[in-house]
C-alpha cells in the first residue's frame, strides 16, 4: 500500500509543473508579441532604408551615365584634335621639306653665280691689265 502523502505530493508537483508551463507560455507569448512589434518597426525601417538605397543607387547611376557621356565626348574631341594636329604637322613637315629644297637650290645657284662672277672678274681683270699695258706701250 502506498502512503497517503504520495498522492497529494504528486498532485502538487503536477500543479507546480502546470503552473510553470503556463508561466513559460505567458513569457513566450509576451516575448513573441514584443518581437512582432519590433519586427514590424524593423521592417518599416528596412523598407525606408531600401527605398533610400534605391534612390541613391538611381542617382549614382544617373551621375555615372553622365560622366560616361562626358568622357565619351571628351575622348571624341581629343581624338579629333589629335588628328587635326597630326595633319597640320604633316603639312608643316611637307612645307619644311619644300623650303629646304628651295634653300638648297638657291644656295647652289648663288654659289654658281659667285663662281661665275669670280671667273668673269678674273677675265675682266686680265683684259684691263692688257689694255693698260697696251696703252702704256703706245704712250
Amino acid at each position: 500500500m502506498t502512503p497517503s502523502w504520495v498522492g497529494p505530493t504528486i498532485a502538487l508537483s503536477l500543479l507546480v509543473i502546470a503552473a510553470s508551463f503556463l508561466v513559460i507560455g505567458g513569457v513566450t507569448l509576451a516575448v513573441g508579441m514584443s518581437l512582432r512589434r519590433h519586427s514590424a518597426a524593423l521592417r518599416a525601417q528596412l523598407t525606408s532604408f531600401t527605398a533610400d538605397a534605391r534612390a541613391v543607387t538611381a542617382r549614382l547611376k544617373t551621375e555615372l551615365d553622365g560622366f560616361a557621356d562626358l568622357s565619351a565626348d571628351a575622348r571624341g574631341k581629343l581624338k579629333n584634335a589629335i588628328e587635326t594636329v597630326d595633319g597640320r604637322l604633316k603639312d608643316l613637315d611637307a612645307l619644311v621639306e619644300v623650303m629646304q629644297e628651295e634653300a638648297e637650290e638657291t644656295a647652289l645657284e648663288v654659289a654658281s653665280f659667285v663662281r661665275t662672277v669670280r671667273r668673269t672678274g678674273g677675265i675682266l681683270g686680265a683684259a684691263r691689265r692688257q689694255l693698260k699695258h697696251r696703252r702704256a706701250a703706245r704712250d
